[in-house]
């Protein structure tokens, strides 16, 4: 590529040229300046083209028409022409009236300019000669556009250089933003998977000195019912600092001005910018010295960041990022800061509900005991009703019979007859006395069993039939008042070394389940428990029913927690939830559910003879 340098050399060459071929007097070539529109001489005959003035139409008139309006090549003598003859004389003195010859110059469709030729006026400029200098002019053209095409593909060149410049910076940019944004929803989930407060705290902090490295992280959860903002931990160069509280109330504190006013903080030198929230006072209180712990400096903060935990309108903390240094933070840290604000406040919800769920289910749950408690005595009360109540009629017949028989004794009417019939009668009622007691000693011993055993989780050796049989004779009162029936029918030989209690649970809940939902609004239900072994180390466990069956929509859905279709109407939601949890966790089984709606439920236990061994706890 030609430098610019060469226009000037060749537009001389061409000059000198044309004063050889053309013998003339006067050659110089004017090109058209865009900025300004006047002539500037860019090559001249036996001087320099800087001496030469600048044609302009207020100064001359004639040579700029001339120079601009030129049709073609025209040949001109000065004679003619005072006012053009005057004008010329500024422009070349040396030569007086001479004929001048003008081959305008154009690139693009436009004018750019003209050759400028003269001699004296004798002898006229012919034919040749103005081709000649048409061709002159010609190649003047040539090297005009050839060097303004290369200016404009320099200058391509450099725009395309500056751009593909900027477009890799962009791309850098972008590379990173996507990286940076990747990095955030990674650190957010992190964050949204804990239901831990201290959890949450300890993620976000770990995250935030990777991603800013300033020197004091915070997280403050408020309490509007106490209107205190809570900073349980914050960290001081990697150390946990003591907890403390905040007044939200208090007007020279950064963090209270955060949660009152819900707008974010951002402060590169506080002792220039804090008049915007706080008060002077508040320079003194910047850090409060009750959290520092024994040995940690004085922590004196320049820069600041303060971003608000909100949450569907609701607010409930800040995070706070603090550095001795001015200038510490630029905007994209307060970026970082909203964005790992927004994922903390979710966490911090999520932890709030959970931790409500967690103990609106402990209060069900022990409802839920409490109301089985409650069927359960009423269910002791009722089966040890009859043997008692047969017992003592027998007791009081006996004594009345020992009375009539004391006065035949005691009178000396006694006879042989009525010894026999005081002797057989004390026989009988010595027989259902022992028979009554015996079923009542039966059903106290079975109830102390199931009681036991639901109220621990001790590990024993027990029959599974003996057990089942337990928690059906617990129940049979409820069963049979409700008009249904219970069948059993599982092997004597069947031996678990497992946990009595929790499986008692589960068969007392898949019954209770069953009667309240399978069989509402009728009677005559039949359930039955049935049980196999399927290997050397696995027992199944079948419980149905003929009740209404379970919807398919629900299905999938019964065993999770607070889930029912009867709210309100005695249904908890938590019954199946404790079976499919104790089969899981403590039995080490599992379970299996299938139903079709109008033709009952099954539900599919299987359970090891031998349940694992619990982890010990830490």
């Amino acid at each position: 590529m030609q430098s610019e340098a060469e226009l000037p050399v060749v537009m001389q060459h061409l000059v000198t040229a044309a004063a050889d071929l053309l013998a003339t007097g006067y050659c110089a070539y004017w090109i058209k300046d865009n900025a300004s529109g006047h002539f500037i001489c860019r090559a001249q005959q036996n001087a320099a083209a800087e001496l030469c003035p600048v044609i302009e139409a207020a100064g001359f008139p004639e040579l700029f028409h001339l120079l601009s309006e030129a049709n073609g090549t025209l040949q001109l003598e000065l004679a003619d022409n005072a006012h053009l003859a005057t004008e010329w004389n500024a422009i070349c003195a040396d030569l007086a009236s001479p004929l001048l010859l003008v081959v305008p110059l154009t690139a693009h469709g436009k004018r750019i300019g003209a050759g400028l030729f003269a001699r004296a006026a004798n002898p006229a400029w012919d034919s040749a000669e103005q081709q000649l200098a048409s061709q002159l002019c010609g190649l003047m053209q040539q090297k005009i556009v050839e060097d303004d095409y290369q200016k404009l593909q320099r200058e391509l060149n450099q725009h395309v250089m500056h751009r593909t410049y900027e477009l890799r910076l962009q791309t850098d940019e972008l590379r990173q933003a996507q990286q940076m944004v990747q990095k955030l929803s990674e650190i957010g989930r992190e964050i949204t998977s804990s239901l831990d407060h201290n959890t949450i705290m300890s993620v976000v902090y770990q995250h935030l000195h990777t991603l800013i490295g300033a020197e004091v992280f915070a997280i403050g959860i408020y309490h509007a019912d106490k209107q205190l903002i809570e900073f349980p931990g914050n960290i001081l160069r990697g150390e946990p600092m003591l907890p403390y509280f905040r007044d939200v109330n208090d007007r020279d504190l950064l963090a209270s001005y955060c949660v009152r006013e819900r707008k974010e903080i951002f402060i590169n030198d506080i002792f220039k910018e804090y008049p915007a929230y706080i008060g002077a006072a508040g320079l003194k209180r910047l850090t409060d010295q009750k959290s520092y712990a024994e040995g940690q400096p004085l922590f004196v903060p320049a820069s600041h960041i303060y971003v608000p935990l909100i949450l569907k309108g609701k607010i409930s903390g800040v995070i706070a990022i603090q550095s001795t240094e001015t200038n510490a933070f630029q905007t994209i840290h307060l970026d970082m800061a909203k964005t790992l604000s927004a994922y903390t406040a979710i966490a911090i919800d999520n932890a709030d509900t959970y931790q409500q769920l967690a103990q609106a289910q402990k209060i069900l749950v022990s409802q839920d005991k409490l109301a089985a408690l409650g069927s359960l005595v009423a269910g002791v009360a009722h089966e040890l009703n009859t043997p008692i109540g047969n017992s003592m009629l027998t007791a009081s017949t006996l004594q009345e019979e020992t009375q009539r028989f004391q006065v035949q004794l005691e009178s000396s009417h006694l006879k042989r007859s009525d010894l026999q019939h005081f002797t057989q009668g004390l026989t009988e009622a010595c027989e259902l006395l022992m028979r009554n007691l015996h079923n009542a000693s039966e059903l106290v011993s079975s109830f102390k069993q199931v009681s036991a055993d639901q109220t621990s989780q001790q590990r024993r050796q027990f029959h599974l039939a003996q057990t089942a049989q337990e928690v059906a004779r617990t129940l049979q009162n409820s069963i049979l008042k409700q008009g249904h029936h219970l069948t059993l029918e599982i092997p004597k030989d069947i031996v678990l070394d497992s946990y009595p209690g929790p499986l008692g649970q589960i068969l007392t809940n898949l019954i209770n389940n069953a009667m309240l939902h399978g069989f509402s609004g009728r009677s005559a239900g039949q359930m039955t428990i049935r049980a196999r072994t399927l290997s050397v180390s696995q027992v199944e466990l079948l419980f149905t029913d003929d009740g209404a069956g379970i919807p398919a929509a629900d299905l999938r859905r019964i065993f999770d927690p607070f889930f029912t279709t009867r709210l309100g109407q005695g249904g908890s939601g938590l019954g199946l939830s404790i079976v499919h949890n104790l089969m899981t966790t403590i039995m080490g089984g599992s379970l299996e559910v299938s139903s079709t709606p109008g033709s009952g439920t099954r539900f599919c236990l299987l359970l090891p003879l031998q349940a694992p061994t619990p982890a010990p706890s830490r």
